[in-house]
C-alpha cells in the first residue's frame, strides 16, 4: 500500500464508501429505519455504528496532524489480525462491537447519514492535504488490530462497510418480505 498505485486504490476504496452504504438507503421510509428481526440491529443502528467509526477516525487523525516519529503499537496477535483482516478483506462473524461505536436504540437517520458523509469528507481532506509519507507514519489505535495508519484505516473502513452493506441489504429484503406478507 506504500506505492503510488496503492494510494490510488486507497482513494478508490474511500470513494466507494458512500455509494455502498448510503445509496441503498434512499428507498428506506421513516418507519423502516428502526425495524429489524429480533436480536439484530436496525438499519439506523448499522449506519450509526459505521458513521461514528468513520467520523471518529477522521477526527483522531486530524488531532494527530502535528505528530512525528510515531511507532506502531501492536502485539504480535494484533499484527497477525491486521494482516489477515486487511489482506483477506473479511470481517469474522461474531465479533462484538467496541462500546464507543455501539449504536443507541433509535439513532436519528438524517443525523447519522450526515455524520457518515462528514466523516468520509474529513478523511478525504486529510488524504488531499497530507503527503503520502505522513499518511503511513501517523497511527490511530484500532481495538482489535492495534495501530493503523491512514491507508490501513481506509482499507478497514472499506472492508467493514462492505460487511455491513450485506446486513443492510438483508434488512431491506426482510422489510420488503414483511410488506409483501401484509399486502
Amino acid at each position: 500500500m506504500h506505492s503510488g498505485g496503492g494510494f490510488v486504490k486507497v482513494r478508490r476504496q474511500l470513494g466507494r464508501l458512500e455509494p455502498m452504504i448510503l445509496d441503498p438507503l434512499r428507498s428506506v421510509n421513516d418507519n423502516e429505519w428502526h425495524r429489524a428481526p429480533d436480536g439484530k440491529w436496525t438499519i439506523a443502528q448499522i449506519l450509526s455504528h459505521l458513521a461514528v467509526g468513520v467520523d471518529l477516525v477522521g477526527v483522531t487523525f486530524e488531532a494527530r496532524a502535528g505528530k512525528e516519529n510515531m511507532e506502531r503499537r501492536a502485539t504480535p496477535k494484533q499484527s497477525l489480525l491486521r494482516h489477515l483482516l486487511l489482506g483477506v478483506g473479511r470481517i469474522p462473524r461474531g465479533l462484538k462491537s467496541p462500546k464507543v461505536v455501539t449504536p443507541g436504540e433509535r439513532p436519528e437517520p438524517e443525523e447519522i447519514q450526515a455524520q457518515f458523509r462528514m466523516g468520509v469528507e474529513r478523511i478525504e481532506r486529510i488524504l488531499d492535504e497530507w503527503p503520502e509519507e505522513k499518511q503511513v507514519a501517523v497511527f490511530v489505535a484500532h481495538p482489535i488490530m492495534g495501530d493503523l495508519n491512514l491507508p490501513e484505516w481506509i482499507r478497514f473502513h472499506f472492508v467493514h462497510c462492505r460487511h455491513h452493506s450485506i446486513q443492510i441489504r438483508e434488512r431491506l429484503r426482510w422489510l420488503r418480505t414483511r410488506e409483501a406478507a401484509v399486502d
